[in-house]
């Protein structure tokens, strides 16, 4: 983990504040998979898993659900396979939420950790006119909902720039939570009440994430 001291930078989440309120429109989470059964016997071993709709999927040991292979089944939860990781579900827990979990920790292998002035933070955020000439953030939007949020305009020797940031970046995740979650919103408005923030990116199809502490 690298730990870098920057004076006069501001958070790429204020970045968040300013333009993620700009969009008006929610979008539904897609469709996710629940584990609601299990059924176990001398014969037979499988796993009944539910959508949203109310639509029924039945599984045995080696099929696959949305990427992940059901590898081991038990009373009330059932082991999953997700790109090479093993990961437990339990009843009523859904694959999405494992699948967010096994992205996040990968993207935790390649992790830089940025300490800021949380006064020049805030003076920072205050300044919108300079936020917007400074950079581009716009959503990125897949079957109908939002899945990131893709970083433009950044120029050489901005605060942008200096913050690790490269255009094209495209963040996937604050502090855990996924921006298709319909929490997303409300986690970037509380932002400035915490002190550590960790931002999850995309950088080319490689996951990384930076961790901002605000002192």
């Amino acid at each position: 983990m690298i730990s870098i001291l920057y004076k006069r930078v501001w958070p790429a989440i204020s970045l968040l504040v300013v333009y993620v309120l700009l969009i008006s429109q929610s979008f539904a989470r897609q469709p996710d998979w629940v584990l609601s059964g299990t059924f176990i016997n001398a014969e037979n071993t499988h796993a009944m898993f539910v959508d949203n709709k109310g639509d029924e999927l039945l599984l045995e040991l080696g099929d696959d659900i949305q990427g992940c292979d059901l590898v081991d089944v038990w009373q009330d939860s059932a082991k999953l396979n997700c790109g090479g990781g093993l990961y437990t579900l339990h009843l009523r827990s859904s694959v999405g939420d494992i699948l967010m979990q096994a992205e996040y920790e990968k993207s935790l292998e390649k992790r830089e950790t940025i300490v800021l002035s949380k006064a020049e933070v805030v003076d920072y955020v205050n300044e919108k006119q300079k936020l917007v000439s400074e950079i581009s953030f716009l959503p990125l939007i897949e079957d109908e909902q939002v899945v990131g949020f893709t970083l433009s305009k950044i120029q050489p020797d901005t605060k942008a720039a200096s913050l690790g940031l490269y255009n094209g970046d495209v963040i996937k995740a604050v502090n855990d939570v996924s921006a298709s979650d319909p929490e997303f919103l409300q986690t970037v408005e509380e932002l400035s009440e915490v002190p550590e923030v960790t931002i999850q990116i995309d950088r080319n199809g490689q996951l990384m994430a930076y961790t901002y502490i605000l002192e």
